[in-house]
C-alpha cells in the first residue's frame, strides 16, 4: 500500500521524512532538474511499506540531522511524573467547583486557562526577561502548543477569504511547516515572502510590498470582513481584525538560528501600527540561549508593543503583536501545552472567547495543571523553579553540541562555508561556498551517505514568486536531537558528499531511500 501526497508536487514537503515502525519514507528526487522550482520542491515524500531496491545509503547507519525534536534522553520524564503526583494529590489543586477560576485538572478548563497557571507564567516570564513587574494574567491565554496558537490567531484575527485581511507576510527563510497553517487559514494566494538578514530584515522590501498590495487589493469594510465570522447580534467590537499579518521567529530563528536586533524589533512594531498589521512572533526558543550567551533574552516585540502604547490609549486598544510560546521546546512536545501573550488583555480575551475554546475550555487544561508545580518556586526561601533546572539541562547539552558542530564545519567543510546561528535554539544554518550546489549535495548525502539534512529550499515560503534561492547554497542542521559525535559524523558525511559533487557525481537514482 502506498499513501501518496498531492498529484502536484508542493514547494516544500508536506510530511516529515521520518520513519515509523515497519514503514519507510522514500524521497522521490528528480534526476535532472529542469528549472528552479524543482530545487525549491527538493522532493516529494511518499510513504511505502518496503523498499523497492537497495542503495549505498542502506549500508550506512541513517543519520538524521533534519529532526527538530529534543533528544529522548533529555525529556524530563521523572520530573513530569513527580509533578503529576503533586497536581493530582494536592487538595488545593483539586477544587470541586467546575466554574472556579482554578479548576480540577480533569474538569473543563476556564476559557483562558486556570488563573493560577497563567499568573505563575506571568511571574516566571517577568523573571526570565527581567521585566519591572509580572505580566498580568489577563494578557495570557493558554494553548496546546505554538502550532495551535498560530492557527487560532489566524482564524480569529484575520479574514483573508473576504479580502479584509489583504496579505500575510512571512519572513524568509521560514519554519518549513508554518506555510501549511497559513494556507489552511485562507492565505494560499496571499502570502508574500520578506527576506531576512542575519539580524534584521529587508524593510525597504516590506514597505514596498505593503504599498503594492494595499494599492492592488481593494479595501473591504469591517462589516463585510466580519460577516462570515460574527454570530448574529454580536457587536463588531467583539472581534478585532487586522488588514495585514506578519509571521516571524525573532530569537534563535528556525531555520537560521539568528536573532533579530532591538532596533529592527522596534521598527517592525512601528510599521505594524502604521499599517494595521498583526505580528505573530513564535517566541519558542527565547529561553534556549547557549550557556555562553547573555542570560536575559532580547526584549520581545510584544513587550516593546506594550511599553510603547499611547498613554492615553482608548479603551479596547489591542496592540499589534502577540507572543506565541510553547512548553514543547522547554519540557516536551508530547505535552501539547503553551501560551500566548498579547500587548493588552483584549486579544487574549478574544482568543479565549473563540467558539471551540469556549465550548471545550482551555485546550491544555490537564497538561497545564501538571506543569504548574514545575513553575512554582521550590520554597519561600528558595526561589529556584524546577522548570529552570530542566531548561539548564537542555542548554548545557545544546551548547556542547553547537560547539562540536561548528568546530566540525570549520574543520571538514570547504573554506568559505558560512555558519549562521550556533548560539541558541535548535538549528544552525550552513551556507556552502557559492561555487557549490547545496541542493545537489543534499541529495548526494542522502543517496550515498545515509545523511538527512534539510535543504534550504524547504525553508522557502509557499506561494507564487516567493522563492528566494535558499536551496542554492544553504542547508539547516538541527542540534536538538543528535549527540555531539553524531553531529561531527554528519559533517564528515556531508564533506564526502561535497567531494562527490566536485568529482562530477550526481544523485541519479530516482528513489533515495531514507530509513
Amino acid at each position: 500500500m502506498q499513501l501518496r501526497g498531492c498529484s502536484k508536487q508542493p514547494r516544500f514537503p508536506r510530511c516529515h521524512p521520518y520513519s515509523s515502525p515497519g514503514r519507510l519514507y522514500r524521497m522521490q528526487l528528480p534526476t535532472t532538474p529542469t528549472d528552479d522550482s524543482s530545487r525549491i520542491q527538493m522532493s516529494k515524500l511518499t510513504l511505502v511499506t518496503s523498499p523497492s531496491n537497495s542503495s549505498a545509503a542502506e549500508r550506512k547507519p541513517r543519520l538524521d540531522l533534519l529532526r527538530g525534536h529534543p533528544s529522548t534522553r533529555l525529556l524530563p520524564t521523572h520530573a513530569i511524573y513527580e509533578a503529576a503526583g503533586v497536581a493530582l494529590n494536592s487538595p488545593s489543586l483539586l477544587p470541586q467547583d467546575s466554574y472556579a477560576e482554578n479548576r480540577h485538572p480533569l474538569a473543563y478548563g476556564a476559557d483562558n486557562g486556570n488563573a493560577n497557571v497563567r499568573e505563575e507564567i506571568g511571574r516566571w516570564c517577568a523573571e526570565r526577561y527581567r521585566l519591572r513587574e509580572a505580566i498580568p494574567l489577563e494578557r495570557i491565554f493558554l494553548t496546546n502548543g505554538a502550532s495551535y496558537g498560530l492557527q487560532t490567531a489566524l482564524s480569529l484575527f484575520t479574514s483573508p477569504v473576504t479580502g479584509y485581511t489583504k496579505c500575510a507576510f512571512v519572513l524568509s527563510p521560514t519554519y518549513f511547516l508554518a506555510g501549511r497553517t497559513f494556507e489552511d487559514a485562507g492565505f494560499a494566494s496571499r502570502i508574500v515572502a520578506v527576506r531576512t538578514t542575519r539580524t534584521s530584515l529587508d524593510f525597504d522590501g516590506l514597505l514596498a510590498q505593503l504599498r503594492r498590495v494595499d494599492a492592488e487589493r481593494p479595501d473591504v469594510s469591517l462589516e463585510e470582513g466580519l460577516r462570515p465570522l460574527l454570530r448574529g447580534g454580536a457587536p463588531q467590537a467583539a472581534k478585532r481584525l487586522f488588514k495585514f499579518v506578519l509571521y516571524c521567529v525573532p530569537t534563535y530563528s528556525n531555520p537560521t538560528g539568528e536573532t533579530m536586533d532591538l532596533d529592527s524589533r522596534r521598527r517592525l512594531v512601528q510599521i505594524a501600527r502604521e499599517w494595521d498589521m498583526l505580528i505573530i512572533c513564535d517566541d519558542v526558543y527565547d529561553f534556549l540561549g547557549n550557556d555562553d550567551q547573555p542570560a536575559v533574552p532580547p526584549m520581545r516585540l510584544v513587550s516593546i508593543d506594550a511599553e510603547t502604547l499611547p498613554r492615553d490609549k482608548p479603551e479596547g486598544e489591542t496592540g499589534n503583536t502577540i507572543s506565541n510560546c510553547s512548553f514543547s521546546k522547554l519540557v516536551g512536545p508530547g505535552l501539547r501545552a503553551g501560551w500566548i501573550e498579547s500587548a493588552t488583555g483584549v486579544l487574549a480575551k478574544q482568543l479565549g472567547d473563540g467558539g471551540a475554546n469556549h465550548s471545550g475550555g482551555c485546550p491544555s487544561q490537564f497538561t497545564s495543571t501538571l506543569l504548574y508545580p514545575l513553575l512554582l518556586p521550590l520554597s519561600a526561601r528558595n526561589p529556584v523553579r524546577k522548570i529552570d533546572s530542566i531548561i539548564s539541562t537542555l542548554t548545557l547539552a545544546y551548547t556542547l553540541r553547537c560547539g562540536a558542530l561548528v568546530a566540525a564545519i570549520h574543520e571538514f567543510l570547504p573554506a568559505g562555508t558560512e555558519v549562521w546561528g550556533g548560539r541558541g535554539g535548535f538549528f544552525v544554518w550552513v551556507g556552502l561556498p557559492k561555487e557549490l550546489d547545496a541542493w545537489e549535495i543534499v541529495r548526494l548525502a542522502a543517496a550515498y551517505e545515509g545523511l538527512v539534512v534539510a535543504s534550504g529550499g524547504m525553508s522557502e515560503c509557499p506561494g507564487e514568486g516567493n522563492a528566494l534561492g535558499w536551496a542554492d547554497r544553504w542547508l539547516r542542521i538541527a542540534v536538538s536531537y543528535c549527540e555531539e559525535e553524531e553531529l561531527v559524523e554528519g559533517v564528515k558525511r556531508l564533506a564526502r558528499a561535497v567531494d562527490r559533487w566536485r568529482e562530477g557525481e550526481r544523485a541519479v537514482k530516482s528513489d533515495v531511500e531514507v530509513k
